[in-house]
């Protein structure tokens, strides 16, 4: 049982930084291309983008 707990916290692990490392691409996308690829997303991952966006 440990030892799958632990194999599921590490792909939850993986899982999340995938995701960071994604968003990050499209927030890089869409700087370097000028196009919005998240417009049709709905408004709780707009307001993040736009966050992620104002950070230095």
């Amino acid at each position: 049982m440990q030892k799958q707990k632990a194999l599921l916290e590490k792909q939850a692990y993986v899982a999340d930084k995938k995701a960071i490392i994604f968003d990050m691409m499209i927030n890089l996308a869409e700087e370097e291309y000028q196009i919005d690829i998240r417009k049709n997303s709905p408004p709780e991952l707009s307001n993040l983008s736009e966050r992620n966006k104002k950070k230095p």
